[in-house]
C-alpha cells in the first residue's frame, strides 16, 4: 500500500512523538486501529479478533489477538505528525514499554472503563513520572455493559494528580451515544458531527466545564482574572493554557469514549495535537562526552550536530538489520556519516525510512525529533554498531546517551536442532532474535552443550520459539521451562592466588588477594580497590572481567551469583609477561577461592499473580492457586468481577493457566511479574 510521505519541515512545533499504553485487554490496539482510519492511513479499521490490525502484524500477534512487540506508525492530524507507537501490554513484553518511553515526548494512557487501574497502568504511569513525561489519559470502553466513567476517573485520579477531564461519557454501556465535549460545550455523536448538548445533559455538562475552567485557573493568571471577574473563557484561551499547563505537568488531561466511535476518537486526536508537547517543547536528554565522561546535553534543532538513540533493531529481508532512532538534534540524509560514540566505529547510511508498522516509506531526510528506522551498508556493521542502545552522532561531536537496561529473564528452556545444518540455521535466527529482543538471554549449559534460552515468563518464552518456527522456518526441540534460579553468599570471605603456568609456551606469573562480601537484596554487583591500592583502568577492567566470570556461576548449582561486592586487595606481576589477560586470570581464580570459603544459598524467583474472575467461580480459582502455594493477598470488586493478588514461587506456576482454564471453564485470567527472589526451602 502506498501512502503519502510526510516530511517534517525544520519547525519541530509541527510534530508530536508518543506512545500509546495500557493493560492488556484495554483495547489500546482496537482504538489505534481507529487513529489510523481516522487519519486516512486504512481503508477501514482492523479487527483484534479477526487478525487484520495494522500494528499487531506478527503471525503470533494475530493468532494469539495479543500486542507482542512495540509498532510504530506515522501519521497527519490537522496538519500536525505524529509517530505514533503502540505497545504491549503483557507484562512478559514489559521491555517493549520501556525501551519507547525512553524516545517518546508522551504518552497516552488507556483504561477500560469496566476494569478501571489495572496493574500495568499503575506501572506505566510510574515509568511515564520517572521519564516526566506529560500524559493524556483515555478511559476506553464506555459502550461496554458494566462500564463506569466516574469509577475509572476516580481510581485514575488517585494515581495522577491534576488529572482534569476534557469530557464526559454520553450514557454507558448499551445507551452510550457518544461524548460531551467539555471545552466547546458540544455533544460529538458516536458517528461525527456535532449537536448542542441534549437538556438532561447539560447541568452534568455545565458544572464539568466550571470544574475545567477552575482547574485551568490555577495553573494560569489570565484565566484566573476572567474566572474571578466571572467573565466567559472562550475554547480557544482554554486550549491554550491546557496546553501549557499539560506540557509542564501540571495537569493530565482525561478524554473517554469508545475505539469504535469516531467521534471520541477524533476528540482524542484533537487533544494529541492540542495539549501534547512537540520535541521541541522537551529538552534533549543529558548524554555524556565519551572523551572526558564529563555530561554534555544537545540542543533539538536541526542546524546543530547530529545525535539520535537506537531504541530497537529489526531484520529485515531486503536490507538487514534496521536501526529504529529518535533524533535528537541536527539532520541526516542517506549517504552521511555517523559514528557509534560507545563503540568509536564509523557507520554510512544507506537509505532512511518512516516506520509504517510493518510497512516502510522511503524518506530524503530526518531531523531532529524524527523517529524513523536506518539501514547501514554492509561493509559497515563490524562488530555491532548501530545495535540496540547504541548512540549516534556526526564526527567530531560525539555524545554517549544513557544505556538501555532489562530486567533479568527468571524462566529457562532447553533448545536443540535435529542436525549440524538446522544447527547453523538455529544459531543465526537466535541472533537475530536476541538482537530484536535484548530482555532474552542466551547461553551455552557447560556440561550438556544444549542451548539455554530465557525469558520474562512461559508466554515470552513460548512466543520467542513460535516466531522461530513460524517466521524463520526453524526446526527445533525444546524443553519444558525451568526456573531461572540464582545463588547468594552466606558469608564474606577473602581469595587467594599465586598463578605459574604457561600458556602457549609462554609463562604467566601472578599474585592476587581480593575481599568477597554479600550485599542486601536487589544491591547488584560492585567491585572497587581497596584502601590505598591504585591500579590502571585496563588492570581495574581485567579485574572485573575475572571477578564476574567467576560469580557467573554458583557453588551450589551453578546459578548466576546476585548481591555482592568484590575488592582488590593486593597485586604483584613478578617477570614475565605484565598484560591484563594475567591478571584476569588471577582475579578468576582468587575469585572462585573466595566463593568457595563464602559459600552460597539458592535463590528462586517469587512472582506477583493477579487473577480476575466471575465471583461465582472465585472459590475454585482460590483453590488452584492455593494447592500451588499461592499467598492471597487481597481479593477487590473490579467491574462486576473479582480481582485476586496473590505471591507465589514461579516453579508452582507452571501449567497454571491450564488448570484454571479447566477450574473454572476458561472464565478466570491471570498474569504474574517478577516480584522478588527468596531463598529456596
Amino acid at each position: 500500500m502506498h501512502y503519502n510521505v510526510l516530511v517534517m519541515g525544520s519547525d519541530s512545533g509541527i510534530l508530536r512523538n508518543l506512545g500509546i499504553f495500557a493493560h492488556i485487554d484495554a483495547g489500546k490496539t482496537s482504538l489505534t486501529e481507529r487513529i489510523l482510519f481516522l487519519a486516512g492511513r486504512l481503508r477501514a479499521p482492523g479487527s483484534v479478533d479477526s487478525g487484520t490490525t495494522a500494528t499487531d502484524f506478527l503471525p503470533v500477534e494475530r493468532e494469539r489477538g495479543i500486542t507482542v512487540k512495540a509498532a510504530c506508525v506515522r501519521l497527519e492530524w490537522k496538519g500536525r505528525g505524529i509517530n505514533l507507537i503502540d505497545t504491549p501490554g503483557h507484562i512478559d513484553f514489559g521491555s517493549e514499554v520501556e525501551r519507547s518511553l525512553r524516545v517518546l515526548d508522551s504518552a497516552v494512557i488507556v483504561l477500560c472503563a469496566v476494569a478501571g487501574v489495572q496493574s500495568r497502568t499503575e506501572a506505566v504511569l510510574r515509568a511515564a513520572a520517572r521519564r516526566d513525561l506529560p500524559r493524556l489519559a483515555f478511559i476506553n470502553k464506555l459502550d461496554r455493559r458494566g462500564s463506569s466513567f466516574l469509577e475509572a476517573a476516580g481510581e485514575l485520579k488517585a494515581l495522577v494528580p491534576g488529572l482534569i477531564p476534557l469530557c464526559l461519557p454520553w450514557g454507558e454501556g448499551q445507551d452510550f451515544q457518544g461524548v460531551l465535549d467539555l471545552v466547546e460545550l458540544q455533544a460529538r455523536p458516536s458517528g461525527g458531527g456535532a449537536l448542542p448538548i441534549p437538556p438532561d445533559f447539560l447541568p452534568v455538562a455545565l458544572a464539568g466545564r466550571e470544574a475545567l475552567v477552575e482547574a485551568v485557573a490555577e495553573t494560569d493568571e489570565a484565566i484566573l482574572a476572567l474566572y474571578a471577574a466571572g467573565q466567559e473563557v472562550g475554547a480557544e484561551a482554554l486550549r491554550a493554557s491546557l496546553r501549557a499547563a499539560t506540557v509542564s505537568g501540571r495537569l493530565v488531561p482525561l478524554l473517554c469514549g469508545s475505539a469504535f466511535s469516531d467521534a471520541s476518537v477524533a476528540l482524542l486526536l484533537d487533544g494529541i495535537v492540542d495539549y501534547l508537547p512537540s520535541p521541541g517543547d522537551r529538552p534533549c536528554p543529558e548524554g555524556l562526552d565519551p572523551a572526558t565522561g564529563a555530561p554534555a546535553r544537545a540542543a533539538c534543532e536541526e542546524a546543530g550536530a547530529f545525535s539520535a538513540f537506537v531504541f530497537k533493531t529489526q531484520a529485515d529481508p531486503s536490507f538487514g538489520r534496521l536501526s529504529w532512532v529518535r533524533v535528537w538534534s541536527g539532520s541526516l540524509a542517506p549517504g552521511d556519516r555517523v559514528i557509534d560514540a560507545g563503540r568509536d566505529q564509523a557507520l554510512r547510511v544507506q537509505k532512511i525510512f518512516s516506520i509504517q508498522a510493518s510497512a516502510l516509506e522511503d524518506l530524503p531526510s530526518i531531523r531532529a525529533g524524527d523517529i524513523a528506522a536506518l539501514s547501514f551498508g554492509a561493509a559497515s556493521n563490524k562488530g555491532n554498531p548501530g545495535s540496540t542502545g547504541s548512540s549516534l552522532s556526526s564526527p567530531g561531536h560525539l555524545l554517549v546517551y544513557e544505556a538501555l537496561g532489562f530486567d533479568e529473564p527468571v524462566v529457562s528452556l532447553a533448545l536443540e536442532s535435529p542436525g549440524r545444518a538446522e544447527g547453523a540455521a538455529l544459531a543465526e535466527a537466535l541472533a537475530s532474535l536476541l538482537e530484536e529482543d535484548p530482555s532474552l538471554r542466551l547461553r551455552e549449559d557447560g556440561e550438556t552443550g544444549r542451548l539455554i534460552l530465557s525469558g520474562m515468563g512461559e508466554l515470552h518464552l513460548e512466543v520467542a520459539l513460535e516466531r522461530l518456527r513460524v517466521e524463520r522456518g526453524i526446526k527445533l526441540r525444546a524443553g519444558a521451562p525451568q526456573v531461572s534460579y540464582r545463588e547468594t553468599l552466606l558469608h564474606s570471605a577473602d581469595g587467594h592466588c599465586d598463578l605459574d603456568r604457561s600458556m602457549n609456551g609462554e609463562r604467566l606469573r601472578a599474585s592476587l588477594d581480593l575481599s568477597l562480601a554479600p550485599l542486601p537484596r536487589g544491591g547488584g554487583h560492585r567491585l572497587g580497590l581497596g584502601p590505598g591500592l591504585r591500579a590502571s583502568a585496563s588492570y581495574i577492567e581485567a579485574f572485573t572481567r575475572g571477578v564476574e566470570a567467576s560469580l557467573s556461576a554458583g557453588p551450589a548449582g551453578g546459578w548466576p551469583v546476585e548481591d555482592w561486592e568484590a575488592k582488590l586487595l593486593g597485586f604483584s606481576l613478578p617477570g614475565g609477561r605484565q598484560d591484563a589477560l594475567v591478571l584476569e586470570i588471577a582475579s578468576s581464580l582468587a575469585a572462585r577461592d573466595a566463593l568457595a570459603r563464602a559459600g552460597t544459598q539458592v535463590l528462586e524467583p517469587w512472582m506477583r499473580v493477579e487473577l480476575g474472575c466471575p465471583e461465582d467461580c472465585l472459590g475454585q480459582a482460590v483453590a488452584v492457586l492455593g494447592a500451588r502455594g499461592g499467598r492471597i493477598e487481597s481479593v477487590d470488586d473490579v467491574g462486576g468481577e473479582k480481582y485476586l493478588e496473590a505471591a507465589a514461587p514461579l516453579r508452582l506456576l507452571f501449567g497454571l493457566a491450564s488448570e484454571l482454564r479447566s477450574a473454572t471453564k476458561g472464565r478466570a485470567a491471570y498474569q504474574a511479574k517478577f516480584l522478588r527472589y527468596e531463598p529456596l526451602r
